[in-house]
């Protein structure tokens, strides 16, 4: 098969090295940087994991005519950024095709529905922990189950598609399951980032240090507990305690740097929007008050106005 990874971030960058360096399919990982780009090509992806150093090597491209029609597109821009990307690569996809979306929050799901018209499209949430140490270079901090489904009911070849996603991922070292409530698990997991990732941009920490700060743990609960209240109005099948959930998975992630942590470090914007923000909107929409969200978004939002141009 043809697999294409749209974004070099930490988990493109994950998936492109490990597809690569365990099955015989062809990969390619698509840039919006074409010098980038040239430089993967040559270079490769280095994945630390294990204690081991692996050199990846790997097809990358600006250009998505270069790469023509794929089998399966894993989506792994940023939320603010699919958009954009679904215009300038529709030729990609056919009636083969299927594209996973694996997007922190949930303010991808909306665009996903108005632009992709046939239903072989999918979303994803993963554990799997990981963080760039350099151009192409990641670092491997953490295994946990990945999940996939569609958003609404499929015919029998996406669901065949689906399957196979799910086999290729398994096959490259990514434990994955296919499951018929992903919606459901696409809230678990913006509940945990909801207590995650906002806070530790804020505060600078590493996601070990939010339970073990008496101020910081309370705001998590605070944070957790709102959102919580959102999506069981919404209808949402969400965990029995979401902020137990959220504060096993700081310590299973103690040294880790959220992913907001580390675009606010790199002057990047972030998907704040996609994730506190869209607990704020789904709340006002509701009428339920979500003091420590909305106070989460404004705090995010101010260091993103200090980035220097």
């Amino acid at each position: 098969m043809k697999i294409v990874v749209i974004g070099p971030g930490a988990l493109g960058c994950l998936l492109a090295a490990s597809i690569a360096i365990r099955t015989d399919h062809e990969i390619w990982l698509l840039d919006h940087d074409p010098d980038r780009a040239t430089q993967l090509s040559k270079r490769g992806l280095l994945l630390e994991e294990n204690g081991h150093r692996l050199n990846c090597p790997i097809k990358a491209t600006a250009d998505p005519a270069e790469i023509g029609a794929a089998d399966i597109i894993f989506l792994s821009v940023k939320s603010h950024a699919v958009a954009e990307v679904l215009s300038k690569v529709s030729f990609l996809l056919s009636e083969k095709c299927l594209l996973l979306a694996l997007q922190n929050g949930i303010g991808h799901l909306d665009i996903l529905q108005e632009r992709m018209h046939s239903n072989c499209w999918a979303i994803g949430v993963t554990a799997q922990g990981a963080t760039l140490t350099g151009t192409g270079s990641i670092h491997h901090a953490g295994r946990g189950i990945s999940r996939i489904g569609f958003l609404h009911a499929a015919d029998d070849h996406a669901s065949v598609l689906l399957k196979k996603t799910a086999a290729l991922l398994n096959m490259a070292g990514i434990e994955t399951e296919t499951v018929p409530n992903i919606l459901d698990h696409v809230w678990d997991k913006l509940l945990v980032n909801v207590g995650i990732n906002a806070l530790t941009a804020v505060s600078g920490c590493q996601n070990g240090e939010l339970p073990e700060s008496p101020s910081l743990r309370k705001r998590l609960t605070d944070a957790v507990n709102e959102a919580a209240s959102v999506a069981r109005a919404k209808g949402v099948r969400i965990g029995a305690d979401p902020v137990a959930a959220t504060i096993e998975v700081c310590r299973a992630t103690a040294k880790n740097i959220s992913s907001m942590l580390q675009d606010i470090r790199r002057q990047r914007f972030t998907e704040i929007d996609a994730i506190n923000g869209a607990v704020v909107h789904e709340a006002r929409l509701l009428g339920i008050p979500v003091p420590e969200n909305e106070r989460l978004v404004r705090e995010v939002k101010n260091l993103e106005a200090h980035f220097i141009p």
